[in-house]
């Protein structure tokens, strides 16, 4: 009767680092038009993003969301921006 190998498959997948997860934020939130440039900082602790900043409708507010959200890493996101105006 053959032997049967052990295959190891990793359970996990690798934990990003805060600052990992930071940069890549940061640079999705750079490429995404609907977001003004420079106008939400970025903070990160234990895999969970806080956005700050101050924009100029709910649709940049939503946009930013959706980008940061779907981040490998992530474990929940923070929204303390505000719309101007309101």
């Amino acid at each position: 009767m053959p032997h049967k190998r052990s295959t190891k498959h990793p359970t996990t997948r690798p934990r990003l680092t805060d600052a990992q997860i930071a940069a890549e934020a940061t640079r999705r939130l750079a490429w995404d038009s609907a977001v003004p440039e420079h106008a939400i900082t970025v903070k990160v602790a234990a895999g969970r993003v806080t956005l700050h900043g101050e924009l100029q409708r709910d649709q940049q507010r939503a946009a930013a969301l959706e980008d940061v959200t779907r981040l490998f890493g992530v474990t929940g996101v923070s929204d303390r921006t505000t719309i101007k105006g309101k």
